[in-house]
């Protein structure tokens, strides 16, 4: 494969299907060995509004990840896709605990749960 090329991943849906399938037990085992925990991962579906059958456009996946104390949310596009679900579903967890690793957290208030704070974009 050339750089120009692109490999044909079926629908959006069916790779975001396989991805989430990929992404899940990533997502659960390594976080949790640096104290992270895992509260949902889903997909958005952002579709063209000038399409009258509303053709899918972007496709990003979004986890929430509660991460000594604080609540995280990440949002990344994976679709259209540039490698096969499994490898963009490697990278997603591997950019979001680098991310949980190294950026700076808000201080913690004392009295405060991080189940009802709202999560911070990383």
């Amino acid at each position: 494969m050339t750089g120009g090329e692109r490999v044909r991943h079926g629908s959006p849906q069916r790779y975001a299907e396989a991805f989430l399938r990929a992404a899940r037990p990533a997502l659960e085992d390594f976080p949790v060995c640096r104290g992270a925990r895992l509260e949902s991962l889903d997909v958005e579906y952002l579709t063209d509004d000038r399409d009258a059958e509303g053709a899918v456009r972007a496709v990003c996946a979004v986890a929430a990840v509660t991460f000594r104390g604080h609540r995280f949310s990440y949002r990344r596009g994976i679709w259209p896709p540039f490698h096969p679900a499994s490898t963009t579903a490697a990278i997603y967890a591997t950019v979001l605990e680098e991310r949980l690793l190294t950026r700076p957290r808000p201080p913690c208030v004392s009295g405060t749960d991080a189940a009802n704070e709202p999560p911070v974009e990383l």
